[in-house]
């Protein structure tokens, strides 16, 4: 960390003008490496980052993402966690100075520094609130691009710890609701899992929700969900890379179900953790008792 550089002429840092992508590893193995590379991929398509080759482009990613892995032994019983960044490089006034093109970082970070304070979440329930901030509509930055452009998602999440909740829930401009920064938002309704449609970023942890739930016989069906629709469901539950899922039992003032986390969330957890190796829940509530008790 000490020797990395980043010209300050960067797009990146300059207008946020970057994509990336955040994996992490169960016992050590990254978990959908290669998902995430081919969404990075599309990210970059998408906002004209590049031109490079698909498949090549995706093939070195992976070996420079092994090697970055191989290089960073973050010790016994801790996780990797990549955090991948693509940018165009220097604006082109600066690039006599600075050089020209894409900037690309690749970083490996203790996964446990990512998650602190988290494992409260899978036991308890986290809390939320619907944010006056808004989605930023697809007219502007597309919602299917994992981006950098992430000035909203501060102020939502600011806006929730102020308020004292753990999540933010931000609705687009015709109060639908998308997603909470950095997760995907799921629900329950008479036995029957719906998750957003089509305003929201598609998650690689949203994408193995799904099929688990088609591999459980249940249906999970992707539409347009108010804020009252989701006020009333049994249970709701959000997904992302560091923690894979958690519960959500309180929405401002309305309490999910019956205020703790829901039986369709906790089978899920417990598919989720066989199927890597790991018990999800109880390795971050382990790295949050032995932070508290440094």
């Amino acid at each position: 960390e000490s020797e990395a550089k980043v010209s300050v002429y960067d797009l990146g840092v300059m207008q946020a003008a970057a994509v990336f992508e955040m994996t992490r590893s169960f016992n050590g193995v990254t978990f959908q490496l290669r998902p995430h590379l081919d969404r990075l991929l599309r990210s970059m398509q998408m906002l004209n980052i590049g031109s490079p080759s698909p498949e090549s482009f995706v093939d070195h990613m992976e070996l420079l993402c092994r090697e970055v892995i191989a290089r960073n032994d973050h010790g016994p019983g801790e996780e990797h966690r990549l955090l991948i960044v693509v940018s165009p490089g220097p604006a082109p006034m600066y690039r006599e100075i600075a050089g020209a093109g894409p900037t690309v970082l690749i970083t490996d970070f203790p996964l446990r520094y990512t998650t602190a304070g988290l494992g409260r979440q899978f036991t308890e329930g986290g809390t939320a609130i619907v944010s006056s901030i808004r989605q930023v509509p697809d007219a502007c930055v597309p919602s299917s691009a994992k981006h950098r452009s992430r000035l909203h998602f501060h102020l939502a999440q600011e806006e929730a710890t102020r308020k004292g909740a753990d999540w933010a829930i931000l609705l687009d401009t015709y109060n639908c609701v998308t997603e909470c920064p950095g997760a995907n938002i799921f629900m329950v309704e008479d036995g029957v899992l719906f998750t957003l449609e089509d305003n929201c970023l598609q998650g690689i942890s949203r994408a193995f929700v799904m099929e688990w739930a088609r591999t459980d016989a249940r249906h999970c069906v992707q539409r347009y969900i108010s804020v009252a629709r989701l006020m009333h469901a049994s249970e709701i539950f959000v997904s992302g890379t560091p923690f894979c899922v958690l519960p959500l039992v309180k929405i401002g003032d309305r309490v999910i179900g019956d205020g703790t986390p829901g039986t369709v969330y906790k089978k899920l957890l417990a598919a989720w953790s066989n199927s890597v190796g790991v018990g999800i829940a109880e390795q971050i509530q382990a790295w949050d008792a032995a932070a508290v008790c440094r």
